[in-house]
């Protein structure tokens, strides 16, 4: 009906979350609204059909500026949402500034996943 067979509908979904307990959740809500995920450890393991990252911005390895324009400069079109626990105007700014589309509480990620994919 109007779809092309082998056209992948599902959307992909890197997740930089070393939170055991969050990534569970996280990847519950993901199975639920039928996308595919993967975690990631570095910038090189985010997968060729992958459009939406979601980044601890807590963690040291990953919440930073550097990091993120790095995954941004490297993958145009490529959806960046960052968490932390308190979002701080200063961090959101300078974030914002590297390549992240979203920054968000971390106790709303969960809560807001669906709103980031894209069917």
């Amino acid at each position: 009906m109007g779809l092309n067979p082998g056209v992948d509908l599902t959307m992909n979904v890197g997740l930089f979350i070393k939170d055991f307990e969050l990534g569970t959740k996280v990847s519950s809500k993901l199975t639920e609204l039928d996308s595919t995920f993967e975690f990631c450890e570095k910038n090189t393991d985010i997968s060729e059909n992958t459009k939406l990252v979601i980044i601890d911005l807590d963690n040291n390895e990953t919440g930073n500026e550097f990091f993120i324009h790095q995954i941004a400069t490297d993958r145009k079109g490529l959806r960046i949402v960052g968490y932390m626990k308190r979002v701080l105007k200063e961090h959101h700014e300078k974030f914002k500034t590297a390549g992240c589309s979203v920054i968000l509480p971390r106790s709303s990620l969960v809560k807001n996943i669906k709103t980031f994919i894209e069917k």
